[in-house]
Parts: C-alpha cells; sequence; structure tokens
C-alpha cells in the first residue's frame, strides 16, 4: 500500500473510527407533532381573541409598514459612503490545489503536484488537495456511500 494510503487510512481511523462515540438515532414522534399543532392553533386562536377586531387590524397595519419599510430600496449615499478599495490593494491568498481523479493527478503545476505525485501511484479515487501557508490546520474528509 503506498504511503499516503496508509497515513490517510491511519488518519481516519485515528479520528472516526478508533474513538469512542454514541450514536443517537431518533425519530420524530407523530403524537408530539400533532400536540405541537394543536398547541399553536390553541394559541393563534388566544391571541385572535385577546387583540379583537380592532387589535388585529392595528397589528396588520404594523407589520404591512414594517414590511413597506424593509422593502424601501437603500439610500444612494449610504452605499457611496463605502469607500471602494483598489484591485491591487485586496491581498489575495495562495492556494496549491491537486486534484486526483482516481487514475492520474490534474493537470496542475507547482511543489504540491510534484509532493503527491512523488508519494506513490495515484489513489484509487477522487481526492483533493488544497495547500494554505496558514497557522491552522483544517482536515475534512467528504465521504460518499452510495456505490456501498
Amino acid at each position: 500500500m503506498c504511503p499516503l494510503v496508509s497515513r490517510l487510512t491511519a488518519l481516519c481511523f485515528r479520528y472516526y473510527v478508533d474513538p469512542p462515540s454514541i450514536v443517537i438515532r431518533g425519530q420524530p414522534s407523530a403524537a408530539m407533532a400533532e400536540k405541537l399543532e394543536r398547541d399553536e392553533k390553541a394559541r393563534i386562536a388566544a391571541q385572535v381573541e385577546e387583540l379583537g377586531p380592532k387589535g388585529l387590524e392595528a397589528a396588520a397595519k404594523l407589520l404591512e409598514g414594517a414590511k413597506a419599510e424593509h422593502d424601501k430600496p437603500i439610500p444612494d449615499e449610504i452605499i457611496k459612503a463605502f469607500p471602494v478599495p483598489d484591485v491591487k490593494s485586496i491581498s489575495w491568498i495562495p492556494v496549491d490545489s491537486v486534484h486526483e481523479n482516481g487514475k492520474v493527478v490534474a493537470a496542475c503545476k507547482g511543489k504540491l503536484k510534484k509532493h503527491i505525485e512523488g508519494d506513490g501511484d495515484p489513489l484509487p479515487f477522487f481526492i483533493g488537495f488544497d495547500h494554505v501557508q496558514v497557522w491552522e490546520t483544517l482536515c475534512s474528509t467528504i465521504i460518499s456511500h452510495s456505490d456501498l
């Protein structure tokens, strides 16, 4: 087995398989859903009764006023108050990416590609590598079980 596959397998076992874990499988309660629906209908009926026709009319006017205020366009002077930086002043974080599609390393260039190619045969599945010079590390695994 190639060293990269061994390392990835070891990482998967270390963080996903070996640690103690608890899986809780919940199933929605039909009785609870019916109770929540009944409670909500009772709450609305009580609110309607408490407000009365005049209170409902006032609440509807308040709602319509809030909707109208929300739908107003943002004034140009507010939008123009935000400075637009020169594109040259925006610093981009360089990311080196390499993708293996199960057969070959995708056509990329750079140190990362050379490192991946030098680590053995291509993996038998799709994998993407992104290298960024940062202080923290993030490792994400997305595994499709559609072919299992």
